[in-house]
């Protein structure tokens, strides 16, 4: 059996996600449900202590996994044993949700997992602009995650 890439996984949620959304927006309206998607990625966020040391020498290897199968273009801007920056230049994940014609919340679905993962393995993310938002490029900036 062929594994699917991370992209492949994330499409096949979407297809279902995305009318899903589209219909509790039309019935409940946009702002309440995009505020409910932003407040679960809090939540889901607030709820992780990983505790991990971060390994920042796996990140070129992180990138590569989620870039699989072309769903990326990007260039490592920095990598070291405290950060790894890289900007994304191409997203398939954008040209997915603007498909599925869910790009206009698609950050809060798949742009926003980033922070989550990042805390996950002992980092923290900082971004200021995506693709999947209109931007140019995803400036990705991760740094060990603060203890205590």
């Amino acid at each position: 059996m062929t594994e699917l890439t991370n992209f492949e996984r994330v499409k096949i949620q979407m297809e279902y996600v995305v009318p899903l959304i589209k219909d509790l927006q039309a019935l409940l309206g946009e702002d309440t449900i995009n505020d409910a998607l932003k407040r679960r990625a809090r939540e889901s966020e607030v709820s992780i202590d990983s505790g991990k040391q971060p390994d920042f020498s796996r990140m070129t290897d992180g990138a590569k996994m989620f870039a699989e199968g072309g769903a990326l273009e990007y260039d490592i801007i920095a990598s070291g044993s405290d950060q790894f920056d890289m900007n994304v230049n191409g997203c398939q994940y954008a040209e997915m949700m603007e498909e599925l014609g869910g790009r206009g919340f698609g950050h809060l679905l798949v742009c926003n997992r980033d922070f989550a993962a990042a805390k996950r393995i002992g980092m923290t993310l900082t971004r200021t602009q995506t693709r999947m938002e209109g931007a140019d490029y995803c400036d990705f900036r991760y740094r060990p995650a603060r203890r205590g």
